[in-house]
């Protein structure tokens, strides 16, 4: 609706209720914090037809009005920072409390408790990096915040980071915002479950003490991935404005959003990092950020050799859907063990051939891909209309690749030992920024 307000034509967003607070939050990010728009009570995308009818009939009079009258919104104010925050309490610890409760009703951090952000662990950050204080790093999406050094350096003090951690957390916000044409800004903005996943390789990651193994759990060995993982997601919170009911309109949600962090087990690799895949040289440090949306435990019970290792994650990765639209951007984020990359590796195939050969072997019925949009859908693309002159039978006897080309499959090989490969469908690509730019 915005855009369409900048080619000077009124525009009436009709919100679903839910969405309001959300249509508040973007009309002010997107730079129109005026624009006008009337509500109504359900959702429409799975509403049956009359209801789309009747609820739209209901506010006819309302978008009159809209259009006619110049009445804001009464809307609710962000709640914003002072320079300066004090909090006493009986000692030290009740103080923080306090501050923790505070601010969790703000919905500055993520119901765990915060450390806090003073001046002089905020100092002792900035001085991590290479960079001055009031520097920006990036506009960081979805909501475009001024992500300056000094913003990251508060919100990763929140997070309880190291100083020597803050060049990967200042890279990975950096990276956020060139995932995409606008930082991956519409997936994060989406109903579905969709998060941030954080690769870090080259020799950063072990002089931190990344885990690359079993790196995504809990526990002390995953004590650096957690808190970088952290001060990113308090920074896309509270830089991004990624609010739950503000930007983030998930329909169920995720653990994913309690960001993950990980280095790629260069040690066990049998291929290049993927870090050169990205263009950068295999002893300099990058991190790269996936915009994830689910995940699955491929296992493999007892096969040894390349092609039937390599067959059971093209049979894994088929789950999901294929989209329908003019274009195709599915994705894969494939993580490999060692125990399935080393064999395969082992027997000659180069990264790109095991990518060529899984794509060749993900195949799947169309009609079961293609269910999830009903075929008279208006974003069905061009190229699937013939599919309307089709048996609900014969599109499931159709079979298609499950991703558009080879490009779209990207493998980093982490993990501990066996042959339990993890599957992410992802979207917009990879993006990898280089770390050692922002050291000291």
């Amino acid at each position: 609706m915005i855009e369409i307000e900048k080619t000077g034509k009124p525009a009436i967003p009709i919100v679903s209720g839910r969405f309001e607070e959300d249509a508040i939050a973007s009309s002010r990010a997107f730079a129109m914090p005026d624009l006008q728009f009337v509500i109504v009570p359900r959702i429409y995308r799975n509403l049956a037809p009359d209801l789309c009818v009747s609820q739209t009939e209901a506010v006819i009079d309302d978008i009159v009005e809209v259009l006619t009258v110049d009445k804001a919104h009464g809307r609710r104010e962000r709640d914003e920072a002072t320079a300066v925050e004090r909090f006493e309490g009986e000692d030290r610890w009740d103080a923080i409390l306090r501050m923790n409760e505070q601010w969790l009703m703000r919905d500055w951090g993520d119901a765990m408790v915060l450390h806090p952000p003073t001046e002089e662990a905020v100092a002792e950050l900035v001085e991590g990096t290479g960079l001055g204080r009031y520097d920006l790093v990036c506009d960081m999406p979805p909501g475009f915040g001024l992500a300056t050094v000094e913003k990251i350096a508060i919100n990763a003090a929140m997070a309880g980071a190291k100083p020597e951690q803050m060049p990967v957390i200042i890279a990975a916000v950096k990276a956020l915002s060139e995932v995409g044409e606008h930082g991956g800004k519409s997936l994060l903005m989406s109903t579905s479950p969709h998060a941030p996943m954080l690769v870090v390789n080259g020799p950063i990651a072990k002089e931190l003490g990344i885990n690359p193994r079993s790196g995504l759990g809990p526990g002390r060995d995953n004590e650096v991935n957690i808190t970088i993982g952290r001060a990113f997601s308090l920074c896309l919170r509270n830089l991004g404005y990624w609010y739950p009911g503000q930007m983030d309109m998930d329909t169920i949600g995720t653990t994913r959003k309690f960001v993950h962090c990980i280095a790629e087990n260069e040690d066990m690799s049998p291929w290049e990092p993927f870090h050169v895949n990205q263009g950068f040289r295999a002893d300099e440090s990058a991190v790269s950020v996936f915009i994830t949306d689910g995940e699955l435990d491929v296992q493999d019970q007892g096969n040894t050799a390349a092609d039937d290792l390599l067959k059971t994650i093209a049979y894994g990765s088929t789950f999901g859907t294929r989209g329908m639209g003019a274009r195709h951007t599915n994705e894969r984020l494939i993580f490999m063990p060692p125990d399935v990359a080393r064999p395969v590796g082992g027997e000659g195939y180069s990264k790109q051939e095991a990518k060529q050969f899984i794509h060749h072997h993900a195949n799947m019925s169309l009609g079961k891909l293609s269910h999830y949009m009903p075929i008279d859908d208006a974003r069905v693309g061009q190229q699937w209309q013939w599919l309307k002159d089709r048996t609900e039978e014969e599109r499931l006897n159709i079979e298609v690749p499950l991703l558009e080309n080879v490009d779209r499959w990207f493998i980093v090989v982490v993990g501990a030992d066996r042959a339990k490969t993890l599957v992410m469908p992802t979207g917009e690509g990879a993006s990898t920024v280089g770390i050692d730019q922002y050291l000291p």
